[in-house]
């Protein structure tokens, strides 16, 4: 309980750092003024007509630090029955989820030139997430890099527990006794492998992770390729060799205000 509590005070206070205007005061008159803005944002549209937002704010550290929100829209009503007879009756809900990230140095002697934390919590799911990533980007040629990530995270459910009943539902007793424990955090890990060519815009990777929610290996293998401007295309095959394996291609467009 008291983990929770800390948790949602820092998402508390991560809401306003973002919602409060940062204000820096210059070290000297002379000093050129900053052009970037300190805030930023997306949005990406889906062709059922549901879109994505992200808004964030970078605070003025040492390290790159920063704090924001994401918003999922889900689809208006369409006023052709068909299309809404195709969607389903019941249309996935707008959600929301407000995160933080810290961006540093990496740890040297593992060869990882940059690490990340990222803390998130998902109010649809009353969800929790803390993770860590180490990555190294390795230039092979003018053209082509291939970048290593490992990374490692923890997720916890931060919603209410119902206690325990008596087990005699006709006893005079029969009130709520001890609480019933919550479920167990979720740790998990991950590692991949990305070759990014820059001429073509294609980007070739190789993932894999586990989880103690599930102990079976899954791996994925995917080709993501720019046709233009912001539009790309996904390929990807995940569990390769499974009974579970999965064959996708997905378009996206991504426009960022």
């Amino acid at each position: 309980m008291l983990q929770s509590a800390l948790l949602r005070w820092f998402w508390v206070a991560a809401g306003l750092a973002l919602l409060l205007p940062v204000r820096v005061a210059a070290a000297n008159d002379t000093a050129p003024p900053v052009k970037s803005s300190p805030t930023f944002g997306s949005r990406t549209d889906n062709p059922d007509g549901s879109a994505s937002l992200t808004m964030g704010r970078s605070l003025p550290t040492g390290w790159e630090t920063k704090v924001g929100a994401d918003v999922s829209l889900s689809a208006p009503a369409s006023p052709v029955p068909s299309d809404n007879l195709v969607r389903g009756v019941t249309p996935e809900p707008s959600s929301g989820a407000i995160w933080g990230s810290l961006t540093m140095p990496g740890l040297s002697p593992l060869g990882f030139d940059k690490t990340a934390v990222d803390a998130r919590y998902d109010s649809g799911n009353d969800e929790g997430r803390l993770g860590a990533t180490l990555s190294r980007t390795v230039p092979l040629s003018r053209n082509l890099s291939v970048a290593l990530q490992n990374s490692y995270s923890v997720t916890q459910t931060l919603g209410p527990v119902s206690p325990a009943i008596s087990a005699v539902p006709w006893a005079a007793d029969a009130t709520p006794t001890t609480p019933v424990e919550g479920p167990s955090p979720v740790w998990a890990a991950a590692e991949s492998v990305r070759l990014n060519f820059k001429p073509s815009g294609t980007t070739l990777s190789a993932s894999g992770g586990t989880s103690t929610g599930d102990a079976l290996w899954h791996n994925k293998f995917s080709l993501e390729q720019t046709l233009f401007g912001p539009v790309k295309v996904t390929t990807s095959l995940e569990d390769a060799g499974m009974s579970t394996s999965q064959k996708s291609i997905t378009a996206g467009f991504k426009h960022v205000w």
